[in-house]
């Protein structure tokens, strides 16, 4: 299957392209470092302009993240190198955990490699920079989006106007999958029609080309996986 094709009226997507390990539909956003969908470019420009002239002075800490990116990130928590945290967003010590338990740790904040919603372009994480120190490290927890956190105004101008221009939050309610994420925000048009095209099929022959730690966990829970953590 290729990007682009249609067929009864639903767009065919290539596994590649879904898997992040495609680049070919991405663009640089504003001359930055951050790749996005070059389909999604006019809104989220028109997003941050808006954003602009609202007094905030928007920044992206990640948006298109590769499934070789990823897998660092989860391999790196696997193995402690990365801080993994509860859903109170304290870290804990996964050592001492079965492979099960660690899989289910890592999965309330990251992605299994190949399954990120990143890998399409659509998303991308957000913040307000002009509410912190150039050194400020942000962290993307809650906290910082809740009253008293560094980018609460822009949270809540966020949620009154990313409707305008196409954007949502796919992780705006705890469902007991991942937890919510206030700074990661969704380009309906284009990841509703990827979601669809991420099919259980798709994901299980993902899992069959791939290799990650704690593969076989996945294989053996990815049902449960796509279902809460996927098609949520």
């Amino acid at each position: 299957m290729h990007f682009g094709h249609v067929k009864n009226g639903a767009v065919l997507i290539d596994i590649n392209f879904l898997t992040g390990k495609s680049f070919d539909q991405l663009v640089f956003f504003l001359g930055s470092k951050h790749l996005v969908h070059r389909n999604m470019i006019q809104d989220l420009t028109n997003l941050f302009s808006a954003g602009h002239e609202a007094g905030f002075d928007f920044d992206l800490t990640s948006s298109f993240r590769s499934f070789e990116t990823q897998k660092l990130i989860w391999e790196e928590k696997v193995l402690g190198v990365r801080k993994v945290l509860d859903s109170n967003s304290n870290p804990i010590d996964i050592s001492m955990l079965a492979n099960e338990n660690k899989l289910f740790s890592l999965l309330r904040w990251s992605a299994i490699p190949g399954a990120s919603r990143h890998h399409w372009g659509s998303d991308f994480d957000i913040y307000d920079r002009s509410t912190i120190d150039s050194d400020y490290k942000v962290q993307l927890i809650p906290s910082e989006y809740e009253v008293g956190g560094p980018f609460f105004e822009a949270n809540v101008w966020l949620t009154e106007n990313i409707h305008r221009f196409g954007f949502f939050r796919p992780y705006s309610i705890d469902k007991g999958g991942i937890a919510p994420e206030p700074w990661h925000l969704s380009y309906l048009p284009l990841s509703k029609s990827f979601l669809s095209a991420y099919t259980y099929e798709l994901f299980l022959e993902h899992l069959e080309r791939s290799r990650f730690l704690l593969l076989e966990e996945a294989k053996s829970k990815s049902l449960e996986i796509y279902q809460n953590f996927i098609q949520l």
